[in-house]
């Protein structure tokens, strides 16, 4: 049986103009450096993950300038939008150029496998929200393929990662999502972006993945924020057919912030 072989990768905050900077990091060039870095090494994934903030000033300029940043790979389109995140010029710029790239899916099928995105994007809001809707989507997809290995996106972390700011800005019904994996017995990962950092974890039986970002890395246990003196990264992701994952974070050279106590918002 294949493996199959997924890229996460998530919290790009490009801006329309390249030379814009995040925290002193250009975040055009610090995903430059990333894509290609995973391109190189991986010019053939089954799937790649967007995760949510991608497009730090959410126009629809930025969300055509990352798709022609991405147009080196021809893999199956998958995307968990976040709180940065302009749902119309998603819908009317993002996803159209990437389905003229290849294709792209909201729910994916892959052998014993099936990967589903999740939008945790609540307007005017930091913080992650799984609307009604989107919960019984959920609901109904776990229901339809019972016997098949589950892996769900989402951008926004489901569980504790014990820093205070952070949590604060998590999901906010996370519990209900909970509840509904707690009605199936084939979900086998949670895979999320908005912490800014690499984490794994199990919580109730299910393993929760987070990935860096491809920009600004955030200090892991923190009580207030704090940014970490790591490089940019991103996520391998080996689906076995027995269920397992096998997952690495990677990461680029370089892009750490000259100043790491800047604390100023963005």
């Amino acid at each position: 049986m294949p493996v199959f072989q997924l890229l996460h990768i998530t919290d790009t905050h490009i801006f329309s103009d390249s030379s814009r900077q995040l925290k002193g990091i250009c975040t055009h060039d610090s995903f430059h450096a990333v894509i290609q870095h995973a391109h190189d090494r991986h010019p053939s994934p089954d799937a790649i993950i967007l995760g949510g903030d991608m497009a730090q000033d959410e126009c629809a300029a930025s969300y055509h300038k990352l798709a022609e940043m991405l147009s080196s790979w021809s893999a199956a389109w998958m995307i968990s939008p976040g709180n940065h995140a302009n749902i119309e010029a998603l819908e009317h710029t993002l996803i159209p150029a990437l389905e003229k790239l290849s294709n792209y899916s909201r729910c994916l099928q892959l052998g014993e496998w099936q990967v589903i995105t999740l939008n945790s994007h609540e307007d005017g809001s930091i913080g992650g929200l799984l609307v009604d809707t989107e919960l019984q989507r959920l609901e109904e997809l776990l229901s339809a393929e019972p016997h098949k290995h589950t892996l769900i996106a989402l951008h926004h972390h489901p569980i504790a990662i014990y820093s205070r700011w952070l949590d604060r800005i998590g999901l906010k019904n996370s519990q209900k999502l909970w509840q509904i994996i707690g009605r199936h017995n084939n979900v086998r990962s949670l895979l999320c972006g908005h912490i800014h950092q690499a984490f794994d974890r199990i919580h109730n039986g299910v393993r929760i993945l987070g990935t860096p970002s491809t920009c600004i890395q955030f200090k892991p246990l923190q009580q207030d924020f704090s940014m970490d003196n790591k490089s940019p990264g991103y996520r391998t992701l080996s689906l076995m057919p027995d269920g397992r994952i096998e997952t690495i974070v990677k990461r680029i050279d370089g892009f750490i912030p000259a100043n790491l106590n800047n604390d100023d918002p963005y």
